[in-house]
Formats: structure tokens, C-alpha cells, sequence
């Protein structure tokens, strides 16, 4: 379960620097291809885009300014610190710090707490980053530093966990690449929390104002980190930790754009398609039989005639148009099984529509509303076929599945 933007439903009242935000999304990663194994990035100065770019005519102009975001400083945990000045709407303002962090000033802290910056914007070295991740944590707590990670956990742990994470996001990395998506190097270190158990998992998400479910991780979008906790199994919520992680991966590679509204089947359809066992190992996994998520299909199977292309159709039509069903507790389990569905098919037998579709949602516009029609437009536009069609395809592929 990821945490969506936060922001996309105050585009209509916003003022954004549409082409300068596009900008933002290129500058946020280092290179066009991560390639396996790379190592984190020397984070070092770099100064904002600014200037013009081409921007589609699909995409509606929220300024006639083509400027990137501002450097400022704004006022946070008592202290100054360094942002990118990110949006403006009515009565609140959009910050993104020097760790990758939103932050969401509003009211009287917008106004005395927001200032041009003195300095120029420098992006937080990895170094500094795990130097706050130990002020913050405590000495019961270690950072450990993988290639692309800076893994916090209780001590003692070892490298089953950073292990984890950076395995989960090698693999993420070699089945977008093998499929056409475009996957970027990020500037910002990753950073995954582990708890020493659920009860301090849980005092974690209300410390960061998370208000979830019961779960046995998650991906925050808003602080970027995947957090989860080391108090049963490995294997009891291993699955879980796949599915956070692809979401960080997701977001932090340009898969996803965390800056503007992606539809849900298609985010958690990416984490669905991590969660199989057989996923942790990459390229070894050669039969299909072994990437299906079975208790996805299962879900399918209980709920629905995965043989009756009318009622595929129903269900996908919904997810494509909207994320309704993720939020009603009757339907939610059926729309994860489904955007697994969708996206399962996809990487499988329309390996290009996959990574049009994805290439194309992640560099859409920041903090636009994604209307339900239009959302169906571009679906079909971008993969070539009627939603009707694809249903009907999708139907015969999931009968064959075992």
C-alpha cells in the first residue's frame, strides 16, 4: 500500500510553474538508466532547472512562468532549513527539502516560516543523511549502507535486511529494463526503516502522522521511505516488504513521478507484480508459473468469472477510470488483484504497451487532477486498444494461468 500523492486534488486552485516542475522531475535523477549494482551518487551541489522547455499541448500551462522551482529556506523542527519551492495553492505551500522529504506549509507557518534562500539548493549526501538517521533513531539503532540504501534497524541485525532491500531493488531494476521502461538513477539516498517490532512500527507511522490499517509495512511518499518492522518471520511479511519496496523503487527511479497523480491500479498493480517468492530471485525466474501472484489470482478466482470477459471488463473499467475500489473496504481486495492482473498481463504479453504506459503516466503533468475520462483516453491511446478488447484479451490470458 503506498501513500498517493497528497496534493493532487489542490491543482485546481494551484499556481505551478508547469514547464519548470517538468523540469523539477528530470533534475531529480542523475542519469537516463540505473544500471544494476550502481552506486549512490556523489549528491553534491546542483543548482534547480530553470529556463524553458518543450512541453506537450496535452498538458495545461498552471503559469506562464517556465522558471523551475525556488530555492528558499522555510522553517521546520525548530531550525531554518534549505527547500525547493514546489507549489503555491490558496492557503497552503509545497516545500521539498534537501532530503527528499514534503513538506506542506500552511496558514501563519506558511507566512512567517517560508523565505528566499541565502544559499544555493544542495541536495543532503548520503553521509548526512545516515548522520541524521542516527540523531533521529538512537543508539538502539544502526544505518546500514548498502549501493543504493541506507537501511536503519535495531542492532545487531546483520544483512538479511539491507540485503533485502537492495536484492528487491536490483530485481526492480532488471525487469523494467529487460521491458523498454525508462529507470533513472535517483539523487536521493533511499532509506528504509525496520522496527523491532509491530507495536514500534506502529508508534513510527503516528510520530510521521501516517493513519493506516493494519499492515506490515508500507512506502511513504511524503518522507520516501519504505517502513516495516523485524518482529515475526521474515517470511510472514516478506511479500509485504517486496511490495513497499517495488513502490520505492518505483518512485525513486522515475517509474513513478511523485509529484503527480498515477492512477492506483497502476502503482499497486507494480507492487503486486514483486510479491511472488520466485520475484526475489530476478532473472532466475524462467517459467511464468512462478511470477503469478497466487493469492491475487485466488482473490479473482472467488470473486469474480474470470472467464465471463463483461465482468473483467466492469472491473477494469473502474480501476482505469478512477481509484474508487481501493478505498471501499468491500472492494479494495479485488482492486489490488485486478491492477495485478492488468499489470501482470501487461509485462507479460504487451511488454511495449507496459513500458509506454508507464513512460507516459510518470512524466505527466505535476499536480493535475487525472479526470476519469481522460484517464481512459490514454489508456487507449498509449496501449493501442479499446478497453473492451484489452478486457477481453485479459480474460482469455488470466483462464490460462494455473
Amino acid at each position: 500500500m503506498s501513500t498517493q500523492s497528497l496534493y493532487a486534488h489542490r491543482a485546481s486552485r494551484a499556481v505551478v510553474a508547469t514547464a519548470g516542475l517538468t523540469l523539477l522531475f528530470g533534475w531529480m535523477f542523475t542519469s537516463a538508466w540505473a544500471e544494476p549494482g550502481e552506486r549512490l551518487p556523489a549528491h553534491g551541489s546542483a543548482a534547480p532547472p530553470s529556463g524553458p522547455t518543450s512541453v506537450s499541448v496535452r498538458r495545461r500551462s498552471h503559469s506562464s512562468s517556465p522558471t523551475g522551482p525556488s530555492p528558499v529556506e522555510f522553517w521546520c523542527d525548530q531550525s531554518w532549513q534549505t527547500g525547493l519551492h514546489l507549489l503555491d495553492s490558496g492557503s497552503e505551500s509545497l516545500v521539498m527539502s534537501r532530503d527528499g522529504w514534503l513538506h506542506t506549509l500552511a496558514g501563519t507557518q506558511r507566512e512567517a516560516g517560508l523565505r528566499a534562500a541565502r544559499e544555493p539548493f544542495q541536495v543532503a549526501s548520503a553521509s548526512e543523511v545516515r548522520n541524521r538517521l542516527r540523531a533521529e533513531f538512537g543508539k538502539q539503532f544502526e544505518v546500514v549502507a548498502t549501493n543504493q540504501f541506507l537501511v536503519v534497524q535495531p542492532r545487531g541485525r546483520g544483512r538479511r535486511w539491507p540485503d533485502l532491500f537492495e536484492n528487491s531493488h536490483r530485481v526492480f531494476v532488471d525487469f523494467m529494463r529487460k521491458r523498454g521502461v525508462q529507470v533513472r538513477q535517483g539523487r536521493f539516498p533511499m532509506v528504509a526503516v525496520v522496527m523491532p517490532d509491530a507495536r514500534a512500527m506502529y508508534s513510527e507511522f503516528d510520530r510521521l502522522g501516517l493513519d493506516v490499517g493494519r499492515v506490515s509495512g508500507l512506502y511513504a511518499n511524503r518522507c520516501n521511505r519504505v517502513m516495516t518492522h523485524d518482529g515475526g518471520s521474515l517470511a510472514s511479511i516478506a511479500a509485504t516488504v517486496r511490495h513497499e519496496a517495488a513502490h520505492q523503487s518505483a518512485f525513486n527511479t522515475g517509474v513513478h513521478s511523485r509529484v503527480n497523480d498515477t492512477p492506483g491500479w497502476i502503482t499497486e498493480g507494480i507492487g503486486q507484480l514483486f510479491e511472488p517468492p520466485a520475484m526475489a530471485d530476478g532473472v532466475n525466474v524462467t517459467r511464468l508459473d512462478e511470477r503469478v501472484n497466487q493469492e491475487s489470482l485466488q482473490q479473482l478466482r472467488r470473486h469474480m468469472d474470470l472467464n465471463d470477459p463483461a465482468a473483467v471488463h466492469r472491473i477494469v473499467h473502474r480501476l482505469v477510470t478512477g481509484d474508487e475500489m481501493f478505498q471501499d473496504p468491500s472492494t479494495v481486495h479485488t482492486a489490488y488483484a485486478m491492477a495485478w492482473a492488468m499489470m501482470f498481463y501487461l509485462s507479460e504479453k504487451q511488454t511495449e504497451q507496459f513500458a509506454d504506459l508507464l513512460n507516459f503516466t510518470s512524466t505527466r503533468a505535476p499536480f493535475e487532477t487525472y479526470l476519469p475520462g481522460q484517464r481512459r483516453i490514454d489508456f487507449e491511446r498509449v496501449t493501442g486498444q479499446e478497453l473492451r478488447m484489452f478486457a477481453a484479451r485479459l480474460t482469455g490470458f488470466l483462464s490460462g494461468l494455473n
